[in-house]
């Protein structure tokens, strides 16, 4: 091989390498991210809805969780559930007065002008650390969109799930 055959053969892998690697950083993933909260361990109220493949097919907040019996849409289990962050004025209606008004694991909280209904922020023990170099693009909101133990943590271009420190 000659030493010119030898550094296009280099520059070829290179540009291949960097092809796949910015479709990787800058694919467009269209599939939507689990909704928050984990499955119950135990079936332990009737389902909303008997079979389904994913959370987009249960309603509301609730999601798709295999059992014995099959895939049903219930209800999540929240590990700690926080008020989500205030963007503005809200609807200026009043919908509750506490946690316990609210139904299928929404928690009162104010939205800059009442007190409604909503999905809470689900915040996981542990710490992201640092952000990493990880595939661009949000693959969560709250760490009650990633599954087990894992956290939703910053990346220096989106959010994604990983193991925390």
């Amino acid at each position: 091989m000659t030493m010119e055959t030898h550094w296009y053969t280099l520059g070829v892998v290179t540009l291949l390498c960097l092809c796949v690697h910015s479709y990787a950083l800058f694919a467009k993933h269209d599939e939507p991210p689990p909704k928050p909260g984990q499955c119950p361990n135990t079936l332990y109220t009737f389902p909303s809805r008997l079979g389904c493949s994913s959370d987009q097919d249960c309603e509301d907040y609730e999601k798709c969780c295999t059992y014995n019996c099959g895939s049903v849409c219930v209800a999540p289990h929240y590990i700690k559930a926080l008020c989500p962050d205030s963007s503005g004025t809200g609807t200026c209606e009043q919908e509750c007065e506490c946690d316990d008004d609210c139904k299928r694991g929404k928690k009162c909280c104010f939205n800059g002008c009442a007190k409604e209904c909503m999905p809470p922020k689900i915040v996981k023990p542990g710490f992201c650390g640092f952000p990493t170099f990880s595939p661009c693009g949000v693959t969560c909101l709250d760490d009650g969109y990633c599954s087990g133990d894992d956290k939703c943590c910053p990346s220096f271009c989106g959010h994604f799930c990983r193991i925390p420190m």
